[in-house]
């Protein structure tokens, strides 16, 4: 429920997630402001002042004051600034956000995973010493459903959260907890990386279901169907690759499985085997989800370079090998044809090429020297 830390939270992004979290904010008493630079997204919104939801809350329409495409408007007086997309659009929307932002205000990104690009982005528009948290996940199984509508199929009761930089968290994670109670305080960012479920499912999944795809355009179920045991097998194998690297740089995390048992997705049983093909095929909310229609889709356009890439980024860091991952981003290029790497989240993009592993650390903990 809204409270005495948090009143007014502005909203960037206005897809499913960002709509969704609009709309069930709103329900707990928050004042929120959505912001949005997409006219498609946002006019139809406008028109009738909010959204209609229908979640397990319940079914309603969540009047929304302020639905603008002016950032100030929006973040003027808001005690959260939250950003609510994917990693690959993170630059646009801090980049909008940047000039506006004070050091009262939180800036909260759900789901995170991009390590110091934000922070560099915010010192590129000359604010000295950033801060900012995150969480690996978002907060809902959701989706835009129409123009004015979304679905809320779950709100998640657990997302493993972390700030930068890391001597930062505590302090943010109280105030992020009294909107959302089920963040679980991890040390920093890196901890957000590591819990990134759908960069280590997805791109091994997708690639060993190419063909179907193609020849199907999609028409058989992605989870259920299209991950057998063989499929089961691999992403298994990346989990331990991801595992190894977060060891490595003394990052806590878990196993995939018991990440998709936390989070709502499969059974205790599925869980205790520890095994991927189990965990989907014993997910109740993942049974009936269809595969995408072509190749061209997030699960290998941002699942590869804003997760695969960043695992192996990090091995190299740590000095741990990811043979099987680094595979993958090869294979999945090649079948796209197009370089996966061409875009993604490399430490050169986030101006730290050739860091140390010491150095990296440090700075993940306290931050630029500015």
């Amino acid at each position: 429920m809204a409270n005495s830390v948090v009143k007014t939270i502005a909203i960037f992004g206005a897809g499913g997630g960002g709509t969704s979290a609009a709309a069930h904010l709103t329900t707990l008493g928050f004042e929120i402001r959505l912001y949005s630079q997409d006219q498609n997204a946002l006019v139809p919104l406008q028109q009738i002042g909010g959204i209609e939801y229908e979640a397990p809350f319940g079914k309603g329409f969540a009047k929304i004051p302020i639905i603008t495409d002016d950032a100030f408007k929006a973040m003027d007086g808001a005690d959260i600034v939250m950003i609510v997309s994917p990693a690959h659009l993170h630059e646009k929307w801090i980049t909008a956000a940047a000039p506006y932002l004070t050091k009262k205000q939180i800036l909260f990104v759900s789901p995170g995973h991009t390590l110091l690009l934000i922070p560099q982005i915010l010192r590129a528009h000359g604010l000295k010493k950033p801060v900012f948290c995150e969480t690996a996940t978002l907060p809902y199984l959701c989706r835009r459903t129409g123009p004015t509508t979304c679905k809320i199929s779950r709100v998640s009761d657990f997302m493993v959260f972390g700030g930068f930089p890391g001597c930062e968290t505590t302090r943010q994670f109280e105030i992020v907890k009294t909107v959302y109670p089920s963040v679980q305080c991890f040390s920093n960012v890196l901890e957000t990386v590591f819990p990134y479920g759908n960069a280590i499912h997805h791109p091994p999944a997708f690639l060993c279901n190419a063909g179907r795809v193609e020849a199907t355009g999609g028409d058989f179920r992605h989870y259920y169907d299209g991950i057998t045991p063989s499929v089961g097998r691999l992403i298994d194998a990346v989990d331990r690759e991801r595992l190894s690297v977060a060891r490595a740089l003394g990052a806590a995390t878990m196993p995939f499985v018991e990440l998709f048992y936390r989070m709502g997705y499969t059974t205790k049983a599925a869980c205790d085997t520890g095994i991927a093909y189990e965990a989907f095929h014993q997910s109740e909310p993942d049974k009936w989800i269809p595969a995408p229609s072509k190749l061209e889709h997030r699960y290998f356009l941002e699942d590869v370079p804003y997760g695969h890439i960043i695992y192996s980024e990090l091995g190299r860091i740590a000095g741990v090998p990811t043979p099987t991952i680094n595979h993958i981003i090869y294979l999945a290029s090649v079948a796209l044809g197009h370089d996966l790497s061409a875009d993604a989240l490399t430490l050169e993009k986030m101006g730290v090429s050739g860091i140390s592993k010491e150095r990296f650390l440090h700075l993940l903990e306290y931050g630029f020297d500015d």
